[in-house]
């Protein structure tokens, strides 16, 4: 038998390497799972935590909303808000990614600052218009 018996001659447009397709689509596949996870873990960090957002909208009656969002995995306890210097609003418990939404007292849409603060003042959150 000669070098060339195997059927990976230069003639045939085949080389000398054999490939190993299976190892090469399976490593494909845990990088693409290590990507995933990688994207996943940096969106869950990102967003950690208490998190306060203004949303608005417009149209014939115009209204403002705030949403929190608690994005942990513990409860936080005695949640309150208070809009510009107006009075404090009591939420209560909110419990693992929960979210709760919140509209000023009397409708008034012209505050400027929402600050949240939970775990009898532990965690304070502070968001501007």
């Amino acid at each position: 038998m000669g070098r060339w018996d195997d059927g990976r001659s230069p003639e045939n447009g085949r080389s000398g390497k054999k490939r190993n397709y299976f190892k090469l689509i399976r490593r494909i596949i845990f990088v693409g799972f290590a990507v995933v996870a990688a994207a996943v873990l940096f969106v869950y960090f990102s967003t950690a935590g208490l998190n306060i957002e203004i949303i608005q909208r417009g149209g014939p009656v115009e209204t403002i909303s705030v949403k929190l969002s608690n994005n942990n995995f513990n409860s936080i306890n005695n949640v309150t808000v208070q809009f510009d210097d107006d009075s404090i609003q009591s939420l209560g418990n909110m419990g693992p990614f929960a979210s709760i939404f919140v509209s000023p007292d009397g409708g008034d849409s012209n505050f400027k600052t929402v600050v949240v603060k939970a775990n009898n003042g532990q965690i304070e959150t502070i968001k501007n218009r």
